[in-house]
């Protein structure tokens, strides 16, 4: 292990720690419902993307990241143990789907064990489900008027697909800095247009979640956003 690889380390454990704080700390105001507080995690944690590129083996990941992480809201799903009755068992019984954050690691064990040289694929599937998703959550419960299916609206599905766009915009612009001044090597030019591939992201998000039921999203959306940026050149 190198150095980088502890700093991300730390990082990558850092922002986790500080999207539960956050979490804790909105919905102790009493203002923000359960739902609310574990989209806030998923997004939160999931900023790991603009980290993970630090790692210079992908068993690294695996072995002091995704699998104790996956391990760890595995018990979260079970009562009677002391990670089901911490805040994350909270979230994993009470807030959400029974599995859903545990399919949430096993999503990004998967994206670390099959698409380490493809960062930019696997962190545009990953904010797929992690903005995407919560953004189509809080947009359509806010505002959705117009439901379409699976109790899911045309507003909500609308915020899952130009949220998913605008931050994977965002993400190939990062790793487009960090190959032009020599710290990643890479790739972050898509055989399509940026906005193009953007909008298709978008587009294939938006499917999928109104199409997956309930947490089964959190498996179908990432592994099948990075296959379809993997598909264009990233």
């Amino acid at each position: 292990m190198t150095n980088n690889d502890y700093i991300a380390l730390v990082l990558v454990y850092l922002i986790i720690v500080v999207a539960l704080l956050v979490s804790l700390a909105l919905e102790r105001t009493g203002r923000f419902e359960g739902n609310t507080t574990r989209k806030i995690v998923h997004i939160g944690v999931g900023n790991f993307v603009f980290v993970w590129w630090m790692f210079t083996e992908n068993w690294i990941m695996l072995v002091f990241f995704t699998i104790p992480f996956a391990i760890l809201l595995f018990l979260a799903m079970f009562k009677g143990n002391a990670i089901s009755n911490s805040k994350i068992g909270k979230i994993s019984n009470e807030d959400g789907h029974r599995t859903g954050l545990f399919l949430y690691a096993v999503s990004i064990t998967i994206m670390v064990a099959f698409f380490f040289h493809n960062w930019v694929a696997a962190s545009i599937g990953i904010i797929a489900m992690t903005y995407g998703d919560a953004f189509g959550s809080l947009v359509g419960k806010r505002w959705g008027k117009h439901k379409i299916m699976h109790h899911k609206s045309v507003e909500g599905t609308l915020a899952v697909m130009f949220s998913t766009a605008i931050i994977a915009f965002i993400v190939i612009a990062f790793y487009s800095f960090l190959i032009t001044n020599g710290y990643y090597v890479g790739n972050a030019t898509p055989n399509l247009p940026v906005p193009v591939v953007c909008l298709l992201a978008g587009a294939v998000t938006a499917v999928l979640e109104l199409l997956s039921p309930g947490q089964y999203d959190n498996l179908t959306i990432p592994t099948a956003v990075a296959l379809v940026m993997v598909g264009v050149g990233l």
